[in-house]
């Protein structure tokens, strides 16, 4: 199964109230009138985050987001029916303009891989996605190799950050734009690798996440750097799930 992933920032003079609102209810609700060939739509509603990091200006890049869309999919055959579709051409793409800051969106085309065990594994009500974009020069193999083996790391010690997460799952990009154009891009987004979702109690969350980041940190100074930090963002969330059909 593949998954299309944008993140959104909401469009000029709208809250954050009233566009979680929307998203919901009103863009949930027509995408639920006909689900096309999508198996699986969640919508990732923002509750805090954090982008780049201090002293470069490669910060000015990452600009806010206020959701994160998953729309799960058997393969790109089916995701390519369904952007092919009049009702996603005229009426789901459409309605974007009346929550979207379209040209900030950023997209791509992932491969979920199935949760990784977690030493207290449970139901965490606040899902950190990590947006993660590789160190420069760095071959792509290299990149998942290594990254892969400092969260293997940070998982396998249950008395470091690991104590602290409930769930985790990593989604490795695939090639293509991720339909950058279907969902309105026109600024010049950074490509990112790959992106992790990490699920902590809320009461954890942000000590959880910021423990686990320093531990990723921690293991680049032992093996090398894989990450440009100023690109990398993090956004704690509420997951909202619009349909499920992936268990039929």
């Amino acid at each position: 199964m593949i998954k299309l992933v944008a993140a959104v920032r909401r469009r000029p003079g709208m809250t954050r109230t009233e566009y979680a609102g929307y998203i919901e209810k009103v863009h949930g609700g027509i995408a639920l009138a006909n689900r096309l060939t999508v198996r699986r739509y969640v919508q990732n509603h923002v509750l805090d985050g954090a982008y780049g990091a201090i002293g470069d200006v490669g910060y000015q890049l990452t600009l806010p987001r206020d959701s994160v869309t998953e729309l799960y999919f058997d393969d790109l055959a089916s995701m390519g029916r369904t952007f092919a579709d009049p009702y996603a051409r005229d009426v789901v793409g459409p309605d974007a303009a009346n929550f979207s800051d379209q040209p900030a969106a950023l997209s791509l085309l992932v491969e979920e891989e199935g949760e990784a065990e977690a030493p207290r594994p449970g139901d965490g009500t606040v899902k950190v996605l990590h947006f993660l974009k590789a160190a420069d020069g760095l071959a792509p193999e290299a990149f998942q190799k290594g990254l892969r083996r400092a969260y293997e790391d940070v998982l396998d010690d249950p008395s470091g950050p690991a104590r602290y997460l409930r769930g985790h799952e990593w989604n490795t990009a695939l090639p293509g734009d991720g339909m950058s154009a279907y969902f309105g891009s026109a600024s010049e987004q950074p490509a990112y690798e790959a992106y992790s979702a990490l699920w902590f109690d809320e009461a954890d969350a942000l000590t959880g996440f910021r423990a686990h980041q320093q531990a990723l940190a921690g293991h680049a100074e032992k093996h090398g750097v894989l990450l440009q930090p100023a690109l990398c963002f993090f956004l704690l969330t509420r997951e909202v799930v619009i349909f499920d059909d992936t268990a039929a």
